[in-house]
């Protein structure tokens, strides 16, 4: 009996991979801080601290020649310290990305490159310059399909347009690295 439903959930993983729709989670550390602190000794002791984690759902449409587009929704919170008084913010970034895997037995390199839109809510900072943001994005990493789940460590580094704080002991990092893991199917 336990043979038998091992074969089917084999099968039915089988048929859930050749199908052009993929979704999942995406999880992971900033691998760069968003926010550069500038020491300013008169206004006291300001320190920036980004929570440890990005998380958001994925889907992805598989088109013909190991492509696919890829579209994210990653949330992340950042909290800041100024002479006792918090600051906080949360982010929502979208990446729409074009994704192409290379044809390689067992693990599947790939690389993504697009575009990314941010959105910042729950500001509670005055330096704020622009609460939207855009930018560019580029990755890479490898797929690994372990029975029902496919799951894709990568390394993504997005460069955004302009900053979205610019004050004179915070500014937004233009710049940022990210080690994600999608978990999928």
């Amino acid at each position: 009996m336990i043979q038998k439903t091992i074969l089917c959930l084999i099968v039915v993983a089988g048929f859930a991979s050749a199908q052009p729709f993929g979704a999942g989670l995406k999880v992971g550390v900033p691998a760069t801080d968003a926010f550069k602190v500038l020491p300013a000794p008169t206004l006291g002791v300001f320190t920036g601290e980004s929570h440890r984690y990005t998380i958001g759902p994925y889907v992805e449409l598989r088109l013909p020649a190991r492509m696919a587009v890829e579209v994210d929704a990653l949330y992340r919170s950042c909290d800041f310290q100024s002479a006792g008084v918090g600051a906080s913010a949360s982010s929502w970034e979208f990446p729409v990305l074009i994704k192409h895997r290379f044809p390689v037995p067992l693990v599947k390199p790939y690389f993504d490159a697009g575009v990314s839109f941010s959105r910042l809510s729950d500001i509670k900072l005055s330096s704020l310059n622009h609460r939207s943001n855009y930018g560019i994005v580029v990755g890479g990493g490898v797929e690994l399909n372990l029975f029902l789940i496919k799951v894709s460590p990568e390394i993504r580094y997005t460069g955004w347009a302009f900053r979205n704080f610019d004050g004179a002991q915070v500014q937004s990092r233009r710049n940022q690295l990210a080690v994600l893991v999608g978990f999928g199917f």
